[in-house]
């Protein structure tokens, strides 16, 4: 082929981890938990093997990020602050036996 086209198994790796670095926005950015993560990572590591079975170093690249960003985005949503508005101990005080 000629340098101006990508093998097929290289631009499937790329558009899977691209698909795998949209994971990761949606979950830094919109979802709270790691619901997302997880499959996220699955399609980063698919597209860095079809990229490196291809021989793609963009490919690669992208998995690489992508497998980054969702276990970077993991570690965000364990780290996640109450919010201001909820008490510390509301679970405690909603409790049916508790008198307030």
């Amino acid at each position: 082929m000629s340098g101006n086209f990508v093998d097929l198994r290289a631009m499937v790796g790329r558009v899977l981890s691209l698909l795998g670095v949209l994971c990761a926005v949606v979950g830094i950015l919109l979802v709270n938990g790691i619901s997302i993560e997880f499959p996220g990572i699955m399609l980063a590591g698919l597209g860095y093997y079809f990229g490196m079975t291809a021989h793609d170093r963009v490919g690669q690249a992208l998995g690489i990020l992508a497998a980054a960003l969702n276990v970077s985005s993991m570690g965000m949503s364990g780290l996640e602050y109450p919010q201001p508005w909820e008490h510390p101990l509301r679970w405690v005080t909603n409790l049916p036996w508790v008198t307030k």
